[in-house]
């Protein structure tokens, strides 16, 4: 009986996972497609090289900052909000107070900020005159991505996750699109085209806020007599940690870009930015299905329940390499047909070995499954932020040894080189303290059809039409790599959503 009654618990939070995985994974690839014209048409047709670098480096700067000003604070909502939920009070208090905290917190790295402005622009070099005028805008996109942060984990610790998906995936480009063609059009400036880029996030940030009060989900309370001194010394420890872990892992995926606008120029970091944009397609399902299954890692670490976090660990696992396996195959595969469509795609070719490395190493974070979610969220959390400390060092001194040798290629091999140390780490630990791997036969069967699929593509013929190479070439590897797939049962959930739509067109 305990058996059944684990089987249905699991298959119905795996149920979860896959619903939610699939609204948000739609709303993301609306949101690659829209980002894709943006980055690979608009933004190059209508911006010189320089200003498109310009942008990148306002844009990823503020990434890169707002961990340091959100004092790992995002962490403590995933990891606390579930006890104080089920407690029955003090969710609305504890959500205050965090917010409270994330002001104070701003408002320390702003002074941190302004007195290590002259620091920040001598490390451009050259390009120092072009940002002076525009370093305010990353204080100001800093402050909205921190809210944005906040609010948009709690959202994922309510089940909520597609609206603010709906949000930063699609509203945020669309609104981008507008504005690179009302610069085109002369209606504003590239200086308001800059300001009003930072504005957009305020925007979504706004709707964001009244989409969670309307629903009764955001009451501000600042009677906080609901948290004992322990809980709350034990809240404020990991988030000190969570700082740590989470501003380490932002240098490790963020730091390569403004180093290659720091050593290569703008110009560089245009092209460089614009080829990882390509790469993370690959990544699109991973920050899905994870934005589901941390709350329910988390749960699972509140019943101490590791038969669930073994089952999710596991499937997480094979489902993010087969998805992602995929995109890598055919990202790659019509790399020269995607830059024949680009304008100045002569100048962003350079760029091609970012894509496939870039490429390597998200598909490696995805192979290694839930692993810093699982760490993160288990009594051993201090772990994962020693082991992220070390390699943002690492890939700081990695991507300088190699940027000079190998240009943007160096800092791609780089961030490759990270990603893998790091999983390979947190894999190890993960066996040695909770006796988990995500690794079954499932696993090797997926690498298999992943280097055949690859082969097929080196042996299809190129097609003169670049329309017409990249459907029959897209759609063979997929009809492939999809077939061997589910013939091999290398994975139930995806046997039976191939299952469920045969019956959808059956019935029609």
């Amino acid at each position: 009986v305990e058996l059944t009654a684990l089987y249905k618990t699991l298959n119905f939070v795996m149920g979860i996972v896959i619903r939610q995985s699939i609204y948000t994974s739609i709303i993301s690839y609306a949101g690659v497609v829209i980002g894709y014209i943006n980055l690979l048409y608009l933004y190059p047709k209508f911006l010189d090289i320089e200003q498109i670098g310009l942008l990148r480096t306002i844009q990823d700067a503020a990434i890169l900052f707002v961990p340091f000003a959100q004092m790992g604070l995002a962490q403590s909502i995933t990891r606390f909000y579930p006890h104080f939920n089920k407690s029955g009070g003090g969710a609305s208090s504890f959500i205050t107070m965090i917010l409270t905290l994330s002001l104070i917190g701003f408002g320390i790295f702003w002074i941190i900020f302004t007195l290590a402005e002259s620091h920040i622009l001598s490390f451009f070099n050259d390009q120092a005159t072009l940002l002076a005028p525009y370093l305010h805008l990353v204080l100001w996109l800093t402050f909205l991505m921190l809210v944005a942060t906040l609010l948009e984990t709690y959202s994922r610790s309510l089940l909520k996750v597609a609206f603010p998906n709906l949000l930063r995936e699609v509203v945020v480009r669309l609104l981008q699109a507008i504005l690179v063609s009302l610069y085109f059009t002369k209606v504003i400036s590239f200086h308001y085209f800059l300001i009003a880029n930072v504005a957009i996030y305020g925007v979504v940030l706004f709707i964001l806020v009244i989409n969670l009060s309307v629903a009764g989900q955001l009451k501000i309370h600042f009677d906080f007599s609901f948290l004992q001194s322990k809980r709350l010394r034990e809240i404020l420890q990991f988030s000190a940690l969570s700082f740590v872990g989470t501003s380490s892992m932002v240098i490790i995926g963020k730091v390569d870009s403004l180093m290659v606008a720091g050593l290569l120029g703008f110009s560089a970091n245009a092209i460089y930015t614009t080829a990882f944009y390509m790469a993370t397609v690959i990544e699109i399902p991973k920050r899905a299905i994870l934005q589901t299954t941390m709350p329910l890692i988390a749960e699972a670490f509140e019943k101490n329940d590791l038969k669930e976090i073994d089952n999710l660990y596991k499937k997480v696992s094979v489902n993010q390499l087969i998805i992602g396996a995929l995109l890598l195959i055919g990202v790659w595969a019509n790399i020269q047909n995607i830059f024949a469509l680009v304008p100045k795609g002569e100048i962003f070719e350079a760029g091609a070995y970012v894509v496939l490395l870039v490429g390597l190493g998200k598909l490696i974070d995805m192979f290694f499954g839930p692993s810093s979610e699982i760490i993160v969220l288990s009594k051993y959390y201090a772990f994962n932020i020693v082991v992220v400390l070390v390699l943002a060092i690492t890939v700081i001194v990695l991507n300088l040894v190699l940027i000079p040798i190998y240009g943007m290629t160096g800092a791609a091999i780089g961030s490759a080189i990270a990603l893998f140390l790091f999983n390979s780490v947190k894999f190890i630990f993960i066996l040695w303290k909770f006796k988990l791997q995500p690794f079954t036969l499932s696993t090797l069967k997926v690498l298999g059809i992943s280097v055949l699929a690859f082969g097929l593509n080196l042996a299809l013929p190129q097609l003169e039409n670049v329309f017409l190479d990249i459907f029959y070439r897209s759609a063979l590897i997929t009809l492939f790599f999809g077939s061997l797939t589910l013939i091999s049962k290398s994975s139930p959930e995806v046997n039976k959503l191939a299952a469920k739509a045969l019956n959808l067109i059956g019935r029609k």
